[in-house]
């Protein structure tokens, strides 16, 4: 549901697929101990490398914006 999305805020997650410059890729995270792929971008267009990191930090629509730790 929405609000549980809204809910990943500020959790981790890991890329699954690296995020180019300014373009899409793949993350996974856990919530209520079930595994989910998301589509991420990284909110400056910088590339996020595959196995990262990152946090999440806003989600719009269906797409989750990320930024490295």
């Amino acid at each position: 549901s929405e609000s549980r999305v809204g809910s990943l805020v500020g959790h981790t997650a890991t890329v699954i697929t690296p995020i180019p410059p300014a373009g899409v890729g793949e993350i996974a995270y856990v919530q209520g101990g079930t595994r989910y792929t998301a589509p991420a971008r990284e909110p400056n267009g910088m590339a996020v490398k595959n196995g990262q990191t990152v946090t999440i930090t806003r989600i719009s629509e269906s797409q989750f914006f990320v930024s490295p730790l």
